[in-house]
């Protein structure tokens, strides 16, 4: 039985990291957000049969996220996970790039790896997160030219364990790149006054624990 929620969505994107994933933890949380016009929820790998059979109303998207956190993994687990995804029908994939490649400039590794992403993906929305806090400004210009370039058009700035986005960063990525689509993920929960400040500053989603605390 699908769960009804509001038609109209906003730029709130349930998190489930670092959560239980038990049916009935599953079940309590899809009965908070029931009422909730989230856009997305976010789950690991392991966890997107679960959502798919839980119920969510097939309005709300469900994201894989991939190589979380930190891009430490390989450029092959990357695609070989993006594949098993997109068959366990994810809606939306969102992944890092290999940290390493990305301070070191590997430009030609990069390019590639975001072609064999875009191949694995077909027509599933591809959304590629950066940390931003380890990233100069100058490395996140260079990557944003090659994701621009790929026409990947989602992007998401992720300051990993800090708690803390930079409206400097944000800004910066909205001024060089404004028809990115960017979301913002800072381990936030759904009260945070930070939320508001992020969609001033034309962030289009936010990724929040607890999202039914935020004022919809």
């Amino acid at each position: 039985m699908k769960i009804k929620s509001n038609a109209n969505h906003s730029g709130i994107i349930s998190s489930l990291f670092d959560i239980s994933y038990s049916k009935n933890d599953i079940n309590n949380l899809l009965k908070k957000i029931s009422e909730v016009p989230i856009a997305e929820v976010e789950v690991e790998l392991d966890s997107i049969e679960l959502i798919k059979n839980s119920g969510l109303d097939e309005n709300i998207l469900t994201t894989a996220m991939i190589n979380y956190p930190l891009g430490g993994y390989t450029a092959e687990y990357i695609v070989d996970s993006i594949k098993w995804a997109c068959e366990n029908k994810a809606d939306v994939i969102c992944t890092n790039l290999p940290l390493f490649w990305l301070r070191s400039n590997e430009k030609i590794r990069i390019n590639n790896l975001v072609r064999e992403i875009i191949k694995a993906c077909g027509k599933k929305t591809i959304r590629i997160s950066l940390d931003s806090d380890l990233l100069s400004k100058e490395e996140i210009l260079s990557v944003c030219n090659l994701l621009c370039n790929a026409g990947i058009s989602q992007l998401k700035s992720s300051c990993g364990f800090t708690y803390n986005s930079s409206a400097d960063v944000i800004s910066f990525i909205r001024e060089e790149f404004p028809d990115i689509i960017l979301t913002v993920d800072n381990n936030l929960k759904g009260n945070s006054n930070e939320i508001d400040s992020l969609f001033g500053l034309g962030v289009r989603y936010v990724c929040a624990k607890e999202p039914w605390l935020y004022h919809f």
